[in-house]
């Protein structure tokens, strides 16, 4: 199973975000972590924007392996919790 084939599983529409001004995706977006495929580049500290228009920082970025998981390879970001905004509400 590819990346695409994944994210259109797990979600009913895949999302794009903005890393630095640069379109990424599809990727899932689930409460602080934002998953996305294997060819992102993107490092801590590096501004995300969500599809809401919410921007974010990423805290952490790990490479996850397929690993014999039957995941596909992504990306893992973790993102600042107390930027995060869901449903037009800021969590903090």
């Amino acid at each position: 199973m590819n990346w695409l084939e994944f994210t259109l599983l797990h979600a009913e529409t895949p999302r794009t975000v903005h890393v630095d001004g640069a379109e990424v995706g599809p990727c899932l977006v689930k409460e602080r972590v934002i998953f996305c495929p294997p060819d992102t580049v993107v490092a801590p500290g590096t501004r995300v924007t969500l599809p809401g228009g919410h921007a974010v920082r990423v805290r952490n970025a790990v490479f996850m392996d397929a690993c014999g998981t039957g995941l596909p390879e992504h990306w893992q970001l973790d993102v600042e919790a107390d930027r995060y905004c869901h449903a037009g509400r800021r969590r903090v």
